[in-house]
């Protein structure tokens, strides 16, 4: 079993590593929450990216809603103590509401990597959540309730079992070229347009836009628009006080304007109701000796 990541660790700029990673309440995350991902068997990780198990211990007097957006276009299973639910890609972010102390694990799969074991149109899952019952059968209450009381070791080799229970064939070509596009969108320095990534990859953006439509469900534009966003989400970090119009300009934004209407559109408030709400949290936070936490 090889641990991969666990965003509650030190880095150097925590607030922007978060952030960009679709983490919109960074300081109330990293203070009350671990988040540790772990490698699949090898011969799934064409499909899978990591599994994770999320812990919680929050003050008596505090219940949060961690909100998320993802980064890539990626399907997640999610196995809480009340069960097992696959949620689709969406346009807009993700929420769950925590309190006490808790625990809940999942399987992030790869751009694509669901489509396999989902056997339909991938469109269907398109900001749907679904019963994961009707992928993988055991993945019952009482399966998820044993799950989440497993030391993480056994917990990867159990979830390893229940994608090995439902088998797929090797990768083709079609999800290599996904898997190839992602990897280039996501660089630092990587194409910022979709003709861009078609010439980088010398293939057609028709070819592209076919692939995407048959794995992932969303087209390679929307990937390109996502990344884009999540920086300017990284470049508010460091201040109570972001510079919009600086920010659009750098990220190649048409106007300040088209970036703010992107932020609402996946946020859900705009920029200026997001801060408000982050200084709010803050203030919410109290020491813990002062919680008895």
């Amino acid at each position: 079993m090889a641990e991969i990541s666990q965003k509650s660790a030190g880095s150097p700029d925590r607030n922007r590593v978060l952030l960009e990673s679709g983490l919109l309440q960074p300081e109330v995350f990293d203070r009350y929450f671990t988040v540790q991902g772990f490698q699949p068997a090898a011969d799934l990780r064409a499909y899978v990216s990591h599994y994770w198990v999320l812990r919680w211990r929050l003050p008596y007097n505090l219940t949060y809603t961690p909100t998320e957006v993802l980064p890539v276009p990626m399907v997640h299973a999610f196995f809480t103590a009340r069960g097992a639910h696959a949620h689709g890609i969406t346009d807009g972010a993700l929420s769950y509401e925590t309190a006490g102390a808790g625990a809940m694990a999942g399987i992030a799969f790869n751009p694509g990597g669901f489509a396999p074991f989902w056997g339909g149109r991938i469109s269907q899952l398109r900001g749907a959540r679904v019963d994961l019952t009707t992928v993988f059968p055991g993945a019952d209450p009482g399966f998820c309730r044993d799950l989440l009381h497993q030391p993480e070791e056994h917990l990867v080799h159990t979830l390893d079992r229940l994608l090995h229970s439902r088998p797929v064939g090797r990768p083709g070509p079609q999800l290599e070229l996904v898997a190839d596009a992602v990897a280039a969108i996501t660089r630092r320095d990587g194409p910022t347009t979709v003709s861009g990534l078609a010439a980088e990859l010398f293939r057609s953006e028709r070819t592209l836009q076919a692939a995407f439509a048959e794995y992932v469900g969303v087209g390679p534009k929307w990937l390109l628009r996502r990344q884009r966003l999540m920086r300017a989400l990284g470049r508010t970090a460091r201040t109570a006080r972001p510079d919009w119009a600086g920010i659009a300009a750098d990220l190649g934004y048409s106007s300040q304007t088209h970036l703010l209407n992107d932020f609402k559109n996946v946020v859900g408030v705009t920029p200026r109701v997001y801060i408000r709400q982050l200084h709010r949290l803050r203030s919410q936070i109290r020491r813990p000796d002062e919680t008895g936490v």
